[in-house]
């Protein structure tokens, strides 16, 4: 069993007289603001108002259905302590709680033999037994009072049977549970628990989507989804593959178009429609546009043989002539009719050589 983070101890202890042994008497039970425990521990803090009516909230919360008893010589401390045991006689009980300046006080129902013995001067004081935070030395609650005549005593062992801890008395931790859960502060069980069935089924419906088993761990339905990212290579191309294909492609489309000028212009060449002197810059259109240079070879004139290598000289000899056809082209190409007229004797010549 873990040991309780409580301490207890006796707080100041109130002088009986034997005025106090009449029925529904009120006795001081806690002071008000900052004092110590009689064995010197200390200082502690009760706090006024709103502080002392928590501590009697929190009193009642540990209470429950049952009555704060007053006993003889705090037996009920010593009974809870494994192997002392004893009888822990009930002196009186606390009926009711209250909120007064100089701190908490109970009204209390003496039994017939605990007021003979306060009236008889018997039992002449009243140790309460607060519960106290460790940390911070804050009241948090009353646990119990007894009738002593020696109120020395050091009661730290009442933790033990206190079934209570500091942090569940100030109510940090739950309130931090709470909100973990998306819920108010002060939901009860129900709601803590619809909270909680929550949470697990929307933890199996994520398991069940991973393929895994509902009560697989978080690293194991992770490792599912990460399994389930992993590109099929039946479905998908790395984008690398994808690059290469498309250069493959775009060869393959320069190759074809190169083969097409190629034929487009041989083609022109051959049913006289470009002379063999354009052949250059007939494929130079015919790559660049195919369509292009198909209207223009289908627009030109048809060359004859003679016409493609009639070019003449002038009478004095100087420079080559054209005739009107071969004109008709220069003009159609845009070429210089000297320049054309030239390359039309430059392949007369390379004709009449082979």
């Amino acid at each position: 069993m873990s040991k309780p983070i409580l301490s207890a101890f006796a707080a100041p202890v109130y002088q009986l007289t034997p005025a106090d042994a009449g029925a529904g008497h009120w006795v001081q039970l806690c002071p008000a603001g900052t004092f110590k425990a009689r064995d010197g521990r200390g200082p502690f803090e009760a706090g006024s108002g709103s502080a002392l009516q928590a501590i009697i909230d929190r009193t009642k919360e540990i209470a429950g259905a049952t009555e704060l008893v007053i006993d003889y010589d705090h037996q009920s401390v010593f009974g809870a302590i494994e192997g002392v045991g004893g009888t822990a006689k009930a002196a009186g009980w606390v009926k009711e709680l209250e909120v007064r300046a100089d701190g908490i006080w109970g009204r209390v129902e003496w039994t017939p033999a605990a007021s003979e013995a306060i009236k008889a001067g018997e039992y002449r004081y009243l140790s309460p037994v607060l519960l106290q935070s460790k940390a911070t030395g804050k009241v948090l609650a009353i646990r119990m009072a007894a009738l002593t005549n020696t109120p020395a005593l050091d009661l730290a062992q009442v933790a033990a049977s206190a079934n209570f801890s500091e942090t569940s008395a100030e109510g940090d931790p739950m309130d931090k549970i709470l909100s973990a859960l998306g819920l108010a502060a002060g939901s009860n069980e129900d709601a803590v628990l619809s909270a909680i069935t929550s949470l697990k089924a929307s933890a199996s419906a994520v398991a069940l989507a991973a393929g895994v088993a509902e009560t697989a761990t978080s690293d194991q339905v992770i490792a599912a989804f990460k399994e389930k990212a992993k590109p099929d290579p039946a479905q998908f191309v790395p984008l690398s593959a994808l690059q290469e294909l498309q250069n493959t492609v775009k060869v393959l489309q320069n190759s074809l178009s190169a083969d097409k000028a190629e034929a487009a212009v041989e083609l022109a060449i051959k049913k006289g429609q470009l002379s063999p002197g354009m052949k250059e810059w007939g494929l130079d259109l015919a790559k660049t546009d195919l369509a292009k240079f198909e209207a223009f070879a289908a627009g030109a004139p048809v060359l004859t043989a003679p016409q493609l290598t009639g070019a003449t000289k002038r009478k004095d000899g100087d420079a080559p002539i054209l005739d009107e056809a071969q004109a008709q082209v220069a003009a159609a190409l845009g070429v210089d009719p000297k320049t054309y007229a030239a390359t039309l004797a430059a392949e007369q010549a390379k004709l009449e050589t082979l």
